[in-house]
This record gives structure tokens, sequence and C-alpha cells, in this order.
């Protein structure tokens, strides 16, 4: 009877001396804290566009950051190029395949996007510019009876939940405050 009260009672001193051991990440004073503002997401009016854009809102929403649609149309001459503060602009989509063919096929599905953010930065703002791309290989028997490649679906829907989580994790590395270097004495 002793044991497990002992081990309980154990437990609850260690973790309440975790905190107090700065569990945290150094070089922040305090533990970060995010305060993103509603955040626009800019897409163009192409099946693509639209499988990623509902990934990257799901992601989002996971990180608690609000999120407000506007759809680019490559049509329209004129359009409105007010953003909000926070926005993320993603163009040409490209969805690629190489096939290298044999008894079996190797197929290569590139998934690549051109990714603009857009945040406030010590009241000015801020635009930073990356391409991203994913990959991902399988192998296809042609020689099989079955017409359709059922596995190239899945495929896409990986590519896209994934450029959309590399999406969603390279905005909020933006957001996270920046490490002022505090200079430390030196010891003679």
């Amino acid at each position: 009877m002793n044991k497990p009260l002992l081990r309980i009672l154990l437990s609850s001193v260690l973790l309440t001396q975790l905190p107090a051991c700065g569990f945290h990440l150094r070089g922040y004073d305090a533990p970060m804290s995010q305060h993103i503002p509603t955040t626009e997401l800019i897409f163009n009016n192409t099946p693509e566009a639209y499988a990623v854009k509902n990934s990257l809102k799901k992601q989002l929403d996971q990180l608690s950051i609000n999120t407000q649609d506007r759809v680019i149309d490559n049509k329209a001459t004129n359009q409105s190029n007010a953003t909000l503060p926070a926005s993320i602009e993603v163009k040409n989509i490209r969805l690629q395949n190489y096939q290298l063919r044999g008894i079996l096929t190797e197929i290569r599905m590139v998934l690549s996007a051109e990714v603009s953010y857009r945040a406030i930065e010590n009241g000015q703002p801020r635009t930073l510019t990356n391409t991203i791309q994913v990959q991902r290989s399988y192998q296809y028997d042609q020689g099989v009876v079955a017409t359709d490649n059922p596995q190239a679906e899945q495929i896409k829907v990986w590519l896209y939940d994934n450029l959309a989580q590399r999406i969603a994790d390279q905005y909020v590395a933006l957001s996270l405050p920046k490490i002022t270097k505090v200079p430390t004495a030196t010891t003679p």
C-alpha cells in the first residue's frame, strides 16, 4: 500500500518542479505566446489551389489562427490589392509527374508553389517569398487488369496536406517573437 502512494507523491513532486527548472526555450524571458491577427489566405481559382487552401485552413485552425479567404481570378483585370496586415498568398501551384517505366512503373509526384507571407514586424510591413516543394514516389504495376490508379489520388491528397503543413509551419515560425541578444558579462 505504501509503494503506490509513494509513487504518486514522488511523481507529483517531480511534475511540479518541471516548470521551475526552466522548461521553455532558452533566450526567451517568458514562455512563448503568439498574437497573430486574422490572416488572409489568397489563392488562385484552380482545383489544386482549392485543395491546398482547405488543408491550410485546417492547419491554421488547429493553431488557433483565424483566417479569411480571398480568391484571385486570373481573368479579372481590376482587383483590389488591399490586404490584411497578415496574409499568405499562394501562387503557381504545379503538380508534376515523373515516370520511370519498366516492369513496374515508378512514379514521382512533385507539388510546388510560390508562397508569399506578409506580416507586420516592428510596425513595418514585411513580405517574404519562398518556393515550397513536396514530393512522393510510389510504384505502379501496369500489368494488372485494373485501369485506374487509386494510389495516385491518395498521393495527391497527401501532397496537398503536406504542402499546407509546410506553409503553416513557416508562417508560425515567421510570427514568433524575435530573440534580442543580451550581452553577457565575461569572466576574466
